[in-house]
């Protein structure tokens, strides 16, 4: 099931950022196959060091490449079905590293299911996020990781309302943890596909469901149901 997963991704298609000999995603996939199918201790670490020395981090500059997204989820399911503790455990810290490291300049977005151009980092938190049941089931490790995932908060925006004060109120639906206000928030329009314009989160009243209720300042004109605010910072960051 892992291999087919692996087999399934154009790997070709998933850029390069860099001109280093061995930071093709190809070499991504091969390295996560050798991890999937590993039975001794060296054949797990000698594909685990070739991941962290190819085009999915780079362990010693604390780089991440734009294939760590396709990456991660299979580093999840090798989490949950891996055939040894140890492809677990190194599955795990491999996927903390893809969400902690900080990606090349102009390498830093990726194209996923339900939005363009979102920042890696976010993609790769709503991928851990979207696992927390294995990774609860997983013990303290596990928790760690969802921690931090939820640090890389995402509004979906339900409907909003502009104010005669020029402020904007919008009912949300929050992922990840309720942040400090004020804050900065990058937006990002669904029906445009338009991303980049910069607002400022005010204030955030947030549920345990994850209902919220924001309210929102530097809104350019109407912001139309089905925009998702991200934190500006992840889109600003880069090695």
């Amino acid at each position: 099931m892992i291999l087919d997963a692996i087999d399934a991704v154009d790997w070709s298609a998933l850029p390069n950022p860099t001109p280093w000999p061995g930071d093709e995603p190809a070499r991504v996939a091969d390295a996560l196959r050798r991890l999937t199918v590993s039975t001794t201790a060296n054949e797990t670490g000698s594909a685990a060091a070739a991941l962290e020395g190819s085009g999915f981090t780079c362990g010693h500059a604390a780089m991440v490449f734009p294939a760590a997204y396709r990456a991660t989820a299979i580093l999840l399911d090798l989490v949950e079905h891996g055939r040894r503790p140890r492809i677990k455990a190194v599955a795990l810290s491999l996927v903390f590293d893809a969400l902690c490291f900080s990606p090349l300049a102009g390498h830093n977005r990726v194209d996923t299911p339900y939005g363009t151009d979102v920042p890696l980092c976010c993609a790769i938190a709503r991928q851990i996020r979207s696992r927390a049941g294995v990774l609860l089931a997983y013990g303290i490790h596990g928790k760690h990781l969802l921690a931090q995932a939820a640090l890389h908060w995402r509004l979906a925006v339900e409907e909003a309302e502009s104010q005669p004060d020029g402020s904007t109120t919008a009912l949300a639906t929050l992922e990840g943890v309720p942040f400090a206000t004020p804050a900065e928030a990058e937006v990002h329009t669904a029906a445009s596909g338009d991303t980049g314009a910069i607002l400022r989160v005010e204030s955030l009243t947030a549920d345990a469901s994850g209902a919220a209720c924001v309210q929102l300042a530097d809104v350019r004109g109407v912001l139309p149901s089905g925009s998702v605010l991200y934190d500006a910072e992840c889109g600003r960051r880069e090695h």
